[in-house]
This record gives C-alpha cells, sequence and structure tokens, in this order.
C-alpha cells in the first residue's frame, strides 16, 4: 500500500475535511522505511518531539519502545500538554462550571489494535503518559476520574493541581458573562442555564423530556476552541500509532468526557489499513465515530479524501451547517 494511503490525517471541522499540510508533518526515509509524524494545528513542538523519537534522537524509558510510532505520539502529545502557549491541551485550560481543570488522553497501537485512555482525569499533567502506562501495564482501555489519578500516582506520576490564575481568571470571566456558553438545556434546569448561573436544580422529571432541543449554533474554529490535539505516527518498522490528549470543553458540566479518549471517535489506527484523528465538537463527533469510520472507508478501497467526505457527510445529515 502507498504510503500516501497509510498515514491519514483528518480534521473535523463541523464537516470540513482536511488532509495532511506539510507544514504540520515530519517526513524522511530511514533503511527500514519511511517515518512520519503529523498533528493538528501548527504545535511543531509536538512534531518535534515526536520526530525526535521515531528517528532516534529522543531516549525512551522504555528500550524496548524504541523509535516507536506508539513512544513517537505519547512524546508529542505529552510536549504539547506542558506547553504553556497552547491553550487548549494540558494543564491551566478549559475549565468546567466549577472552575477546575481535568484532561483525557488516549493512545492506540495499530499493530495489536490495543488501546489505552484517561478520562476526567484530575490533578495529573501528564495525561497521554499515563494512557499509555494504561495501555502497557493493565488489560483495560480507559480508566476514569480520580481513580485514573489515584492509578497514575501508583505508576510514579507526582500529582500537582491542574488549575492555573488563568484557568482562574478564565472561570471568573464566564462568571460575568452569565455562565454562557452553556452546556445545560435550558428547559431543564432552574435558574435557566442560558440567562444564569448556578446553581442549578431540575425543572422536568426525565420522563417529560420528549422533545429535541434545538441545534445549538457552531462555534468559530479554530485551535482555542477546537482543543484536541490529535497525532497518526509510521515507524521505521512500519507500524502506525495514534495519539490524542485534550482538557475538555472549556465549562463542561463537570464529569463530562468527550471524544478523544474513545477509540474509533476520536481517533483509530490500523496497521493494515491507515489511521485517523480528529478535532472538533466531541458530543457531536463520539455518536458518528467518525475515526473509524474514515478507517473502515480507506479498506473497503475508498481514497482518503472521499473516505474523510464520506464520514462527516452521516453528520451534515442530522447537524446543522
Amino acid at each position: 500500500m502507498d504510503i500516501s494511503y497509510k498515514v491519514l490525517y483528518i480534521i473535523i471541522l463541523h464537516n470540513v475535511c482536511l488532509l495532511i499540510s506539510n507544514s504540520l508533518a515530519a517526513s524522511s526515509s530511514t533503511k527500514q522505511g519511511p517515518v512520519m509524524a503529523v498533528a493538528t494545528w501548527p504545535f511543531t513542538v509536538a512534531t518535534d518531539a515526536a520526530w525526535e523519537v521515531l528517528t532516534g534522537e529522543a531516549i525512551v524509558d522504555d528500550v524496548s519502545m524504541w523509535g516507536t510510532a506508539l513512544a513517537a505520539v505519547t512524546a508529542g502529545c505529552t510536549a504539547a500538554e506542558a506547553d504553556p502557549s497552547i491553550h487548549s491541551v494540558g494543564y491551566g485550560n478549559s475549565p468546567d462550571e466549577n472552575g477546575h481543570t481535568t484532561l483525557d488522553a488516549m493512545v492506540m497501537d495499530g499493530r495489536t489494535m490495543e488501546a489505552g485512555a484517561v478520562a476526567a482525569m484530575p490533578n495529573i499533567s501528564q495525561a497521554t503518559h499515563v494512557a499509555l502506562k494504561v495501555l502497557l501495564t493493565t488489560k483495560h482501555t480507559l480508566l476514569v476520574g480520580d481513580k485514573a489519578a489515584e492509578f497514575a500516582q501508583s505508576r510514579g506520576f507526582r500529582p500537582r493541581s491542574l488549575d492555573t490564575p488563568e484557568s482562574y481568571e478564565l472561570w471568573k470571566k464566564w462568571q460575568r458573562d452569565r455562565c454562557q456558553p452553556n452546556y445545560r438545556r435550558s428547559e431543564a434546569w432552574v435558574p435557566d442555564p442560558n440567562k444564569h448561573c448556578g446553581p442549578y436544580k431540575p425543572a422536568l422529571e426525565s420522563s417529560e423530556l420528549f422533545t429535541p432541543a434545538p441545534l445549538r449554533p457552531l462555534n468559530s474554529v479554530d485551535h482555542d476552541n477546537h482543543d484536541t490535539i490529535g497525532m497518526v505516527a509510521i515507524d521505521q518498522y512500519g507500524s502506525m500509532a495514534v495519539g490524542l490528549s485534550t482538557s475538555g470543553a472549556s465549562h463542561k458540566i463537570p464529569g463530562r468526557v468527550g471524544d478523544t479518549p474513545i477509540p474509533g471517535a476520536g481517533g483509530y489506527v490500523d496497521n493494515e489499513v491507515g489511521g485517523a484523528v480528529g478535532t472538533g465538537d466531541g458530543d457531536v463527533m463520539m455518536r458518528f465515530l467518525l475515526s473509524f469510520q474514515t478507517v473502515q472507508h480507506m479498506r473497503q478501497g475508498i481514497q482518503p479524501t472521499e473516505a474523510c467526505a464520506k464520514s462527516l457527510r452521516t453528520v451534515k445529515q442530522v447537524t446543522v451547517d
């Protein structure tokens, strides 16, 4: 299979699909085979870190992972998590309704089809690295919340607050703006979440909530509100991996989990076919398993551009442009 088929990168931009941009990718050839790393948005710190792993310039904790795609996407996403100039990934970003930051992350190995993920994890900044430990040291795929943080500490990760003065100011500004935007349906809560901050109480019994809510308008698209970093890498051994990390939707209801840590939603990879990652409205994306769909379309012989477009059409049929 031609390499252009094996390394597919998609961005879900509210019904817009983009293929690999050379400015966001690092690629070369080795004696064993071509290597490549691509990432969402101009987060070059991530592609640089992944590239150093792929070319053997970086030291990895486990010598058996030297030069592997799995180690590369982990290093790349971890670099983005640690970069304070990236305002949509890692600590100090996207506070929830209570003003606190939690992280979601996932890695997936295209050789074994194994995945490791964490969701709504507080107090641990290296979410992608913890997701890798879930994959390598457990038989589970996903750990969540405080228990994910406990697992991380048991593997030697040091706890730290993910809240910062900057994230506190973001939260206070949101409160001054009457807690808008808000993810609660106005007919279900009092006071009206479209007009007031909480605390909220139920307005109706769940059995009365049969009328579909109007589709909410889509926000503008940029790397500050499409908050996932997604990476796809292929190593000199011909193996592929995807990695993703996010601090989630700003001002989300505490406990919310998006598409990032869900295999097939935020990302999916199969060495025999290719890999895909996405970024956008995670509450929409996880309903359609867009990354899985796109890889499956390619499995059927559909070229990457059309595979991506075909996946997005399933969303457009039921959502506002």
